[in-house]
């Protein structure tokens, strides 16, 4: 899934535990796993470098193309960002900044706790990118479906968000 969904997830999940900004943290942490194991779709990395034999030996170039996916992966937390703090308010969810920040922040970490990954190639994170790519392969990737995996997307996010807010908050 992109930032953006994952953001808003985790800021649902984080929700559920309003008075406890580490428990919520931690939920939204464990929902990206979770819901990375939907049908959904993912934009590419153009610096990205997979090697199928080795997934472990995958990685990503910092080189000409690093920059436009940086900017990228920029504009895709930042849209999580503003659409988590807007859905926050609107919807009311949990009860503290604090609570928004631990969702977000939890939320999206497991995507850049790839990329420390690839750089430091040491535990925690060698057991944590193998697990993501674990729940990343229980499910048929969208890559050239374009409109069937966003829609996918769009789905579990709405679907989520309507659980918690309405049978778990309040």
């Amino acid at each position: 899934m992109v930032l953006l969904s994952h953001s808003i997830i985790g800021v649902a999940a984080a929700s559920v535990f309003p008075s406890h900004p580490l428990i919520a943290f931690s939920v939204a942490l464990a929902s990206h796993y979770a819901v990375d194991a939907f049908p959904h779709w993912d934009y590419k990395l153009l610096s990205s470098k997979e090697d199928p034999g080795t997934p472990l030996n995958n990685d990503i170039v910092i080189g000409k193309n690093f920059l436009s996916d940086a900017r990228r992966v920029f504009i895709d937390a930042l849209l999580g960002v503003i659409a988590s703090s807007l859905l926050f308010y609107f919807f009311d969810f949990g009860h503290s900044v604090l609570i928004l920040i631990a969702g977000i922040s939890g939320g999206m970490a497991p995507d850049f706790l790839q990329f420390v990954y690839f750089k430091f190639r040491k535990e925690p994170f060698k057991s944590l990118y193998i697990f993501h790519k674990f729940m990343h392969s229980c499910h048929k990737e969208l890559k050239q479906h374009i409109v069937v995996g966003v829609s996918l997307q769009i789905a579990i996010v709405a679907s989520i968000v309507f659980l918690i807010k309405f049978f778990l908050i309040d």
